[in-house]
């Protein structure tokens, strides 16, 4: 047996003869090979082990959609911020925003000659709630047709579509927010500030 003392300090017992228990390099087979995206391979499983890098340790601001309300065609977002940062007139604020008004805040941060280079978070998709409205329309029209049961289910069926869809919409514009909000630059943007206040 033949002892190797790995870079944690800690020392293992290897076989020389066991082709197994060490590489060309003297390397114990216990080690992990870097992958791209911080993913680790664990050479006995040959499995990928995926890392969680979490770079939001920053607290000094925090972003997020509290409350959202439908009415008929648009959707108003209700964005709660709390913040540190000096730059703010409050350290929590809470204020209702539309669909139209991320899209602006969107372009300005694209139209800013500063953020060239710069890799703006995509804009939140319109809320689309047509497909929803247009199978309840119609599943109203075919009522006479179908028993209560069957009528209550498919209309419960596509309650839940419309609910799943409104959640995904609410979730895309949260994320947007807080990506913003984590980036070292755009979370000093005066027309987020504007848009968050």
């Amino acid at each position: 047996m033949a002892e190797i003392i790995n870079g944690k300090g800690e020392t293992t017992a290897t076989n020389p003869l066991d082709s197994t228990s060490s590489d060309e390099d003297g390397k114990n087979d216990e080690t992990s090979t870097s992958l791209e995206d911080g993913d680790a391979l664990d050479e006995r499983t040959h499995r990928t082990e995926e890392i969680n890098v979490d770079l939001s340790k920053d607290n000094s601001l925090i972003v997020d959609i509290s409350d959202a309300l439908s009415e008929r065609d648009k959707v108003k977002y209700t964005v709660h911020t709390r913040t540190t940062l000096l730059d703010f007139s409050k350290n929590e604020v809470s204020v209702v925003r539309e669909h139209e008004e991320f899209i602006w805040l969107h372009t300005c941060l694209e139209e800013n000659e500063a953020y060239a280079g710069f890799i703006i978070p995509p804009a939140p998709p319109r809320p689309d709630f047509d497909a929803s409205r247009e199978k309840l329309q119609r599943l109203g029209e075919g009522e006479s047709t179908m028993t209560k049961d069957e009528f209550l289910k498919m209309k419960q069926e596509l309650e839940q579509e419309y609910l799943a869809t409104f959640k995904k919409t609410v979730a895309m514009h949260e994320v947007f927010l807080c990506r913003l909000a984590a980036h070292p630059v755009f979370r000093n943007d005066p027309n987020f500030r504007i848009f968050l206040e």
